[in-house]
């Protein structure tokens, strides 16, 4: 891609040369990521080595689930605001109120995981315990839990790559976020967004306009109608492209923050489908959410000041900020 692009789309990058480039390789696509996450915060990947037979079967099982029975979703419903894991019905929360906007819920249902060793002293102590709630599992479909297991752990994996990536894109050794990421308390969530079969609530969508919470998130969508959009730095809303068996990758508010306002923690939102074709038109999407290390400290990156310049933001534990994030959304919800 010419270097005097201008990012009124998001960019579609090759990784791979970042994976097994030689050095000069490596500082080509970090220099692209670095662009792009200054202009737009998203970017969709190529080349990285996921295994989609897994990220398959994970959309097929999940998809079973959400059409499946009401009981058995209903029977592993998430055990309230404080904890994620779990089912989530459909139109019980909506993403824009993260924004601090009026809208109706989001039209999307889900089902989100955690972690699930958690055997390590480092998930079991009394600090660490809220950020690590135990999974909890519907009885069916079969080899739900185990495709789940192991689709959390490979983006795990994927994810730990794309931060080696965004360190060298900041100037940083390649391992610099290594130990802020080695117990994070990253989330997967199977999204289903139903067919349409009534029309939307006025400025109802799919999932309104929101950021992000973490350090960065790794997204697979079905092509169905009805898909993701971004704000360009023109205030325009854009279609991310989808790209049979790439990911979308965005950065989160605490990479902002990290960086010192550097990269671009951006708004972007699911339309609903035209309605000609609503009724017949589901939407899928997993989304992992890479968040740190509960106890790592969110301060502005060595290289994304200048000298004598003040960060814009004071230093906070990822586990706070989050915590501080759900309070004011949770405060904010009951007063309208």
């Amino acid at each position: 891609m010419p270097t005097d692009f201008i990012l009124e789309r998001v960019p579609v990058v090759d990784i791979a040369p970042f994976l097994t480039g030689t050095p000069a390789e490596k500082a080509a696509v970090a220099e692209l990521v670095d662009r792009t996450n200054r202009e737009i915060g998203f970017l969709v990947i190529t080349g990285h080595g996921f295994d989609l037979g897994l990220l398959q079967r994970w959309f097929d099982l999940s998809k079973r689930f959400f059409e499946g029975p009401a009981a058995i979703k209903e029977a592993v419903r998430h055990a309230g605001s404080a904890v994620q894991q779990g089912y989530h019905g459909s139109a019980s929360s909506g993403l824009a109120a993260k924004e601090g906007q009026e809208a109706p819920p989001d039209l999307r249902e889900y089902f989100m995981i955690g972690r699930s060793d958690l055997s390590a002293p480092v998930y079991s102590s009394e600090a660490a315990r809220p950020f690590h709630p135990d999974n909890v599992w519907p009885d069916a479909p079969a080899g739900f839990r185990e495709t789940g297991t192991a689709y959390y752990e490979a983006v795990s994996a994927l994810g730990a790559d794309l931060m080696r990536l965004f360190a060298l894109a900041l100037k940083l050794p390649e391992d610099w976020f290594d130990d802020k990421i080695d117990h994070s308390f990253s989330i997967l969530s199977s999204i289903y967004y139903a067919a349409q079969k009534t029309a939307p609530l006025p400025g109802q969508l799919r999932a309104g306009a929101h950021t992000d919470y973490g350090s960065l998130t790794i997204l697979a969508p079905t092509a169905a109608p009805g898909g993701l959009q971004v704000r360009t730095l023109a205030g325009d809303w854009v279609d991310v492209p989808h790209v049979p068996g790439a990911f979308v990758v965005n950065i989160g508010d605490m990479m902002q923050r990290w960086t010192n306002d550097r990269w671009l923690s951006n708004l972007h939102r699911v339309v609903n489908p035209p309605s000609a074709v609503a009724s017949t038109s589901p939407r899928q999407s997993i989304a992992f959410f890479l968040h740190p290390n509960y106890d790592a400290t969110i301060e502005c990156i060595p290289t994304c000041t200048s000298p004598g310049e003040i960060p814009k933001h004071k230093p906070i534990a990822a586990g706070q900020y989050m915590r501080e994030k759900e309070t004011a959304i949770a405060t904010a919800t009951a007063k309208k």
